[in-house]
């Protein structure tokens, strides 16, 4: 299933690497899954990276611009090493999501929309919504990330 064809589901593994190791990062899974990624700057976020939207893998690294965002996922790097950084699970709704844990208690960062100007192209070609929410706590050591991602053909039923 393509990325965004998941509610209810796993929709994709986010995975940190260094900056310095992004690109042999990407060519080796490339090579070892025969999967292609697309390379991507999100300066608002901090972070480059590439993703492979078939495959549901996607890499970032910190964009070392001194941003609190970069700065953070160094330090996380600096903490954890690289690896897994979080795990998207597909919601039909972000904003009732939030909604829902906020009324349980569960701390989460507010719905915030990655089709922005800050997304790559190939986001915009893709997808109309991608609303994600970020839980505030780690489950079993990992960070979990609800988002709500619509294809273009899921809403106008032509082909992308």
């Amino acid at each position: 299933m393509p990325m965004g064809d998941n509610v209810g589901q796993v929709d994709h593994v986010v995975m940190m690497v260094r900056s310095e190791n992004l690109d042999a990062s990407v060519s080796r899974l490339s090579e070892l899954l025969e999967i292609q990624f697309e390379y991507f700057e999100a300066p608002r976020q901090g972070v480059k990276g590439a993703l492979s939207a078939d495959s549901m893998l996607e890499y970032i690294a910190p964009l070392g611009d001194g941003s609190p965002a970069s700065d953070s996922l160094t330090r996380l790097l600096d903490e954890k090493g690289e690896g897994i950084h979080s795990i998207t699970f597909g919601v039909a709704d972000a904003r009732a999501t939030k909604e829902r844990l906020d009324v349980i208690g569960v701390r989460s960062r507010e719905v915030y929309d990655a089709i922005n100007e800050d997304a790559p192209a190939f986001m915009h070609e893709r997808f109309d919504t991608t609303l994600e929410c970020h839980l505030r706590e780690r489950v079993a050591g990992t960070l979990f990330v609800l988002s709500q991602i619509e294809r273009k053909e899921e809403r106008s039923g032509g082909d992308v």
